[in-house]
């Protein structure tokens, strides 16, 4: 029998890694494209059931104090949905709130804190706190230190295009006049697409682009989350889709006037605190707070790149678990050649190894998705 040339039995071997390489590049875009749809809808529904259940609670005692009586004025089993059961917008909620109430306004980071709805592109979106890569994985984010849903300001929320949902796919479709209804722990709100000209009529200069209702930035346009003198909410994304190179922006404007929100002394967080076992950064306790903002100022964002531009110390954990898999392929084929002289059995003994690797190669793709760019 003529011996297969050493030259030869290499190019196999790197024709088959060359082909396994390939394949676990579309099973890498597969899971991009469609299992990081899969764990979103997943945490939205678990989003919603939290929305409608602790909210309505949140309104009832929103709703019974600004009554002044104690007593609620919708029923507790309530939800967002009826709109009519909510505080009207020009309500002004006074002080003497419960801890029961004051949890609503310290959310911590991946809690629901609000619906958005954009009836024009079909958006129905439960908004988390934060937008960390591990906020945005579950629906969009609010910026924390931007305006709290209703309130006087600019309220800022951020989504994915492409994975996990792909909230914001299509805000490159909304027009000036469009409706996108923000609902919160102080109402439901009605916002009306802006143009760019009256949107950002000072900063036009400095975008890249401008369409009917968006403007194309750079990841350090942080201006966008500012103050322009009106109330507003700004929905940031990334552009191109599937590339981290520039933001699109969008903004819209309050419909109604804002409600007042609720003022909270030193006192009576340190209280708040005290109960709930709650830990606040120390500065949230220095009385220093924005005057009429439900949480005190307590962080910023550098660019735009926050939650977006993936995380550099996924990789490792990354690597790992793809060296991982390898070995486990690897041993899978030694095992079959090793132990088995049919062919069928072979197979069978790959075949089993699929489970093992698959699942190393779930846990390698989040790490390397959570690495990378968001598109």
């Amino acid at each position: 029998m003529n011996e297969v040339p050493t030259s030869a039995r290499v190019l196999g071997a790197v024709g088959r890694g060359l082909i396994t390489a390939g394949i676990v590049v579309l099973l890498f875009v597969v899971f991009q494209l469609w299992g990081t749809n899969f764990q979103e809808a997943r945490a939205q529904d678990d989003l919603r059931s939290e929305f409608d259940e602790v909210f309505a609670d949140a309104q009832t005692q929103l709703v019974a104090i600004s009554s002044g009586d104690g007593d609620a004025v919708i029923d507790a089993g309530s939800t967002q949905d009826d709109a009519s059961q909510l505080p009207t917008p020009d309500t002004t909620l006074p002080g003497g709130f419960t801890p029961e109430v004051l949890r609503y306004f310290f959310p911590e980071d991946g809690d629901a804190v609000a619906r958005i709805e954009m009836p024009t592109i079909g958006v129905d979106k439960i908004v988390v706190n934060g937008v960390q890569v591990a906020d945005l994985r579950t629906g969009p984010g609010h910026y924390p230190g931007t305006a709290a849903v209703g309130t006087e300001g600019n309220t800022a929320i951020a989504g994915h295009r492409t994975t996990y949902g792909a909230p914001f796919n299509r805000i490159d479709e909304l027009s000036p006049g469009d409706e996108i209804h923000v609902t919160g722990v102080l109402g439901r709100f009605t916002y009306r697409v802006l143009d760019p000209q009256s949107a950002f009529p000072d900063q036009l200069p400095t975008v890249d682009a401008e369409g009917a209702g968006h403007v194309i930035v750079r990841p350090g346009a942080t201006w966008v989350l500012g103050d322009f003198g009106d109330n507003r909410v700004t929905l940031t994304a990334c552009h191109p889709k599937l590339s981290s190179r520039q933001r699109i922006i969008v903004a819209a404007e309050l419909v109604e006037a804002p409600v007042e929100a609720p003022e909270f002394d030193e006192e009576t967080i340190a209280a708040f605190v005290d109960q709930e076992g709650f830990e606040l950064p120390s500065e949230e306790l220095d009385g220093e707070a924005e005057q009429g903002s439900p949480v005190p100022e307590q962080r910023t964002t550098e660019n735009l790149d926050e939650g977006l531009n993936g995380e550099r110390g996924a990789i490792p954990g990354a690597v790992v678990w793809l060296i991982l898999a390898t070995a486990l392929w690897v041993l899978g084929g030694y095992v079959g050649r090793r132990f088995f002289a049919e062919r069928m059995h072979r197979l069978a003994v790959r075949v089993a190894s699929l489970a093992p690797v698959g699942f190393c190669l779930w846990f390698a793709f989040e790490m390397i998705d959570r690495a990378l760019p968001a598109g």
